[in-house]
C-alpha cells in the first residue's frame, strides 16, 4: 500500500504565531519533538506519519502524509479543529490538495456497525462482537477505530457529514456524540466482524456500552487507522496496561518467533495472560493491574539496564507515557522511529478514554 499525502495553506495574517500554536498543542498533548528541515520547515514523525509546517508569505503550509486515505483524514480533522480554536474563520477557509469531499455527506471512512454479541472475556474486560461491512476492502489499515455514540443513551443516533474543509462537521446539543478510539482485537474477514476489548471502569460510557451492548443494537465507526507495521528488531520491549492489551496481542503477532525481548502487561493473574495471549517467546512479566501505573516505570528501568532493547512500546496512562517516552529517548537512546509511547486515557481527565 502506497503512503499518501495532502496539503494546503491555511491563509492567517500571523503564520508564526499560528505555528507556535501547533508546535505547543502537538507537544503538550502528544508528547512529540519538531525537527527543523533543511528549508526551514518544521516537521514531526512517528510511526508512518509525518506532518510538515511552513511560514509563507501567504499563510502557514500545512503537509500531510501518512500509510492511507484513512490515516490522512484524521490529521485533516486534527489540523482543522486546532485552526479553529485561534482562528474559525481561516479553519472554515482551508481546502485540501487531492480528492474531492463530498459536502454533506458521512466520512468516507465511517460506518454503521452491528453489535452480535458481548461477553467478559476476564475480570474487568469486555469483548463487544461487531458485524463490519467492508471489512475486506479495508485491510492492513490499521488497528484503531473510532467509536461514535450518542452522549444521551437511548437517543437515535445523528452521525457527522463532511464539511469542504476536510474535517467532519459534528452534531451538538442534544445530539452530541461522545468519540473513543479503540483497538481491534481480532478481525475476521471470511465473517466481516471484529471483536473490541473494553476495560471496565464505573462511570465510563464507552465502558458503560460495551457491557451492555444488545445484539442488533447499531454504533457508529471511523477508520481503521494506526501503526500498519512494526519495526524489525533484535530485541523488543512491549509495554501496557488494561487499555493497550489488545495492542500488545496485535504486536505480539507481528513479532512471531522474535525470541529476545520483554513483554510488560497488567493482568488479574499469568494463566489469564497466558489465555489472552498470543503465544510469543518473549519474556511476559505480569503485574497486578491495581499496582501497574505505580510499579510500570522502575520495572521498565531495571529490565532496560540490563537488556537495551532495539524498538520500546508502551500504551497506557498519560503520565506513564510521558516518563517512558522521556527514558526511551534521553537513557535508551532510541530516535523516533524505534519507539512510541502512547497515552490511551489520562488519570483524571473526564472523557479521555472513557
Amino acid at each position: 500500500m502506497s503512503p499518501v499525502s495532502s496539503e494546503t495553506i491555511v491563509a492567517c495574517a500571523e503564520p508564526k504565531a499560528m505555528l507556535d500554536m501547533f508546535v505547543q498543542h502537538i507537544g503538550k498533548d502528544h508528547g512529540i519533538e519538531f525537527d527543523t528541515a533543511d528549508d526551514g520547515d518544521v516537521f514531526f514523525e512517528q510511526s508512518a506519519f509525518r506532518v510538515d509546517f511552513g511560514l509563507r508569505p501567504d499563510g502557514l503550509s500545512v503537509r500531510l502524509s501518512g500509510p492511507n486515505e484513512t490515516a490522512i483524514s484524521f490529521l485533516k480533522e486534527e489540523v482543522v479543529e486546532h485552526v479553529s480554536e485561534v482562528d474559525p474563520k481561516a479553519a472554515a477557509d482551508i481546502r485540501w490538495s487531492g480528492g474531492r469531499v463530498d459536502e454533506g455527506s458521512h466520512p468516507e471512512n465511517f460506518r454503521e456497525l452491528t453489535v452480535l454479541k458481548s461477553f467478559e472475556v476476564f475480570a474487568g474486560m469486555q469483548r463487544v462482537t461487531l458485524s463490519f461491512p467492508g471489512l475486506d476492502k479495508v485491510e492492513g489499515e490499521g488497528p484503531h477505530l473510532r467509536l461514535l455514540m450518542p452522549l444521551e443513551r437511548g437517543r437515535p443516533p445523528v452521525w457527522p457529514v463532511m464539511a469542504a474543509n476536510g474535517s467532519p462537521v459534528w452534531p451538538d446539543g442534544k445530539d452530541k456524540l461522545h468519540a473513543r478510539f479503540v483497538t481491534i482485537r481480532e478481525a475476521r474477514q471470511e465473517h466481516s466482524e471484529i471483536d473490541i476489548d473494553i476495560v471496565i471502569h464505573a462511570g465510563g460510557l464507552i465502558s458503560d456500552w460495551a457491557t451492555g451492548a444488545e445484539p442488533g443494537s447499531k454504533v457508529g465507526a471511523m477508520g481503521p487507522a494506526g501503526m500498519t507495521s512494526l519495526p524489525h528488531a533484535q530485541r523488543y520491549l512491549i509495554a501496557a496496561d488494561g487499555t493497550g492489551l489488545p495492542a500488545v496481542a496485535q504486536l505480539l503477532k507481528r513479532v512471531g518467533d522474535q525470541r529476545d525481548g520483554d513483554v510488560i502487561v497488567a493482568f488479574p493473574s499469568s494463566e489469564v495472560a497466558a489465555e489472552y495471549l498470543p503465544r510469543t517467546g518473549l519474556s511476559v512479566h505480569v503485574m497486578d493491574p491495581a499496582e501497574f501505573e505505580r510499579e510500570l516505570v522502575p520495572l521498565v528501568k531495571e529490565i532496560t539496564d540490563e537488556r537495551v532493547p532495539d524498538f520500546a512500546f508502551f500504551a497506557g496512562e498519560f503520565q506513564n507515557a510521558q516518563e517512558l517516552r522521556k527514558h526511551f529517548k534521553t537513557v535508551l537512546g532510541l530516535d523516533k522511529t524505534s519507539q512510541l509511547s502512547t497515552a490511551f486515557w489520562r488519570r483524571g481527565t473526564a472523557g479521555f478514554g472513557s
